[in-house]
């Protein structure tokens, strides 16, 4: 796999968080040129950092301005299947990877090749210990989903796959072709449940997805989006939404309309808890936009 793998890392104003990133892929096992970066119109002066650091290596796609991640990413992935990447890793540029990470991710493809798309386990970078995200499943019947051991340790040995149903954007392996049958990330999503949508495009279109538990990553959370509060809440609420609106069949309709309305009220009771109020009407046009 390492031979016929791309990697693609967007950044936005993160030039300190990317550079230990990438050191970290390289000391993995990456080669430089393997690396894609794209750039989104960066004013801290990320990409001079990154090509004096690693002169002459890694490939940069620079933006002239913030495309969002999805439509930075699929640059990035577009790039890699001209070169004949046979895999593409989508990374997060606040992330940081064990030293064996694709040597395990390698050991899991090898071992259960039925998988086209996989995920590494997703730690706290702060509690380096618990467990930010190894996949979702989703309940029989409905478009709700439950994580699998989020926010809680790792406490038996775990096969080197475990079958789930969506994976993680920040650390998500993927085969050729998938983007070729199924297509690349939605940007009119902008940032936020693109990766979703693409996993529920390849299960539909009979592709097979998995966490690869033995394969460690640390994320540092949202470090891009903590800068605009409440642009973040507003797409993830959206696009949740618009999920739902999208893929729901039948009386699913109903139901994730309910749905969505109790968690926008259980979103606001937290809001007027933690004296984020203002937050309240941004996640109410962010329902109403998505069911509109």
């Amino acid at each position: 796999m390492f031979s016929h793998l791309s990697i693609v890392i967007v950044n936005w104003n993160l030039k300190d968080d990317t550079l230990v990133c990438i050191e970290s892929i390289i000391e993995a096992g990456a080669v430089a040129k393997q690396i894609i970066v794209v750039d989104n119109g960066s004013q801290d002066g990320s990409v001079e950092a990154l090509k004096a650091r690693f002169p002459s290596y890694l490939h940069f796609i620079e933006n002239s301005q913030n495309l969002g991640f999805a439509q930075g990413t699929n640059q990035g992935i577009e790039y890699a299947l001209t070169q004949g990447a046979k895999w593409i890793l989508l990374l997060n540029n606040d992330t940081i990877v064990a030293p064996d990470f694709l040597q395990e991710l390698d050991s899991a493809v090898c071992s259960s090749n039925q998988y086209s798309i996989l995920s590494p386990i997703i730690y706290y970078y702060n509690q380096p210990d618990i467990i930010w995200y190894m996949g979702d499943r989703l309940i029989p019947g409905t478009l709700i989903t439950i994580s699998l051991r989020k926010g809680k340790t790792l406490l038996n040995p775990l096969p080197n796959t475990l079958p789930v149903d969506f994976v993680s954007g920040c650390a998500m392996l993927v085969r050729r072709d998938v983007f070729e049958k199924v297509g690349v990330l939605d940007h009119s999503l902008i940032m936020y449940g693109e990766e979703i949508d693409l996993c529920w495009r390849a299960s539909q279109a009979g592709y097979l997805i998995a966490c690869a538990p033995k394969a460690r990553v640390w994320h540092k959370v949202s470090l891009s989006a903590d800068k605009d509060k409440p642009n973040s809440r507003y797409l993830k609420h959206r696009n949740q939404i618009l999920f739902y609106r999208k893929y729901s069949k039948g009386l699913q309709y109903p139901l994730m309309f309910f749905f969505s309305l109790l968690k926008l009220i259980q979103l606001s009771i937290i809001d007027i808890y933690h004296h984020k109020t203002s937050l309240i009407p941004v996640t109410a046009k962010a329902w109403l936009d998505g069911w509109r």
